[in-house]
């Protein structure tokens, strides 16, 4: 029986019978189940990644063409300054006209 089970890392992939570590190359990244030989122990296992995604989308009231809803905010710092309540922008402080 291995020293490990099996191994779990967010980081690196770990081989189960040895627990050497590597970082693969991104373009070697895949979600099938791969054969795999360990650079330290030369021993067989199997590998599978799995991917998460986060989506983070950001409210713009520049690309929809409608006007910011300035609203004054009072900063940490004792100041205070207009930003926008719809998308979170500040107001320039100065606005060069064309």
């Amino acid at each position: 029986m291995s020293k490990f089970d099996e191994t779990l890392n967010d980081d690196v992939v770990e081989c189960p019978y040895c627990g050497y570590k590597y970082q693969p190359e991104s373009e070697d990244y895949d979600e099938d189940t791969r054969e795999e030989e360990c650079q330290e122990c030369s021993k067989k296992y199997y590998l599978s990644q799995s991917f998460s995604v986060t989506h983070h989308a950001n409210p713009d009231c520049e690309i929809n063409e409608l006007e910011h809803n300035y609203e004054t905010v009072k900063l940490n710092n004792g100041g205070q300054h207009d930003f926008c309540t719809v998308c979170g922008k500040c107001k320039p402080l100065w606005v060069v006209k064309k």
